[in-house]
């Protein structure tokens, strides 16, 4: 199970989007095709339902662009917050997903994104890499993946512990954020949300 927090200053939108996108980006750690999701959603006694509306705007926007269809789910009440839970179907040639486990000693291992900043909220924008894992299943012999949308430390052990393997992580290959190597040095960067659009 996925979870992450957000708060009322959220725009509901982006809420919406990264719920779904963190699904998304499980199908694309097994090069897989996702097809339709069920949304269920809880929801306290005083919401507003223009905030609902919102969060489920940018999970439709994002589902369009993937070309995934919500075709159903469930709305209920919770005492204290919204809570969203997503089930993703897809799909995957016969013989051809990719396993966590299948990584093997001695392999290189590739990011197809910058790293960090999370501490600015570009967690919230992460874009699902599934036409890149769909690529990279087909034109090369790729013995495992993962998705990184819950951090790197912590996917990378449970990668590491899900193959039996160790790894060397060399600093400087890493490709980081500049919003992580403003943080790094001190300084804030600025919230995704101050910026101009």
């Amino acid at each position: 199970m996925k979870v992450f927090n957000f708060t009322r200053e959220t725009p509901p939108e982006k809420i919406g989007r990264k719920a779904l996108a963190r699904c998304l980006s499980d199908i694309a750690a097994m090069a897989g095709t996702p097809t339709a999701a069920l949304v269920t959603i809880a929801l306290p006694p005083d919401f507003e339902p223009e905030f609902v509306h919102k969060i489920y705007d940018g999970m439709n926007a994002l589902a369009r662009a993937h070309g995934v269809a919500i075709v159903g789910g469930e709305t209920t009440t919770n005492p204290e917050r919204i809570l969203i839970s997503i089930s993703l179907i897809g799909n995957v040639p016969r013989g051809r997903q990719v396993l966590r486990k299948g990584r093997e000693g001695r392999r290189r291992d590739f990011v197809t994104g910058e790293l960090g900043g999370s501490l600015a909220e570009r967690h919230l924008d992460f874009e699902p890499r599934l036409a890149e894992a769909r690529w990279l299943a087909e034109h090369f012999s790729i013995h495992a993946m993962m998705d990184l949308s819950d951090g790197t430390r912590r996917r990378s052990a449970a990668h590491l512990q899900a193959s039996g393997a160790g790894a060397e992580l060399l600093k400087t290959a890493v490709p980081v954020s500049r919003a992580a190597e403003l943080k790094a040095k001190g300084v804030r960067p600025p919230s995704p949300h101050s910026l101009p659009r």
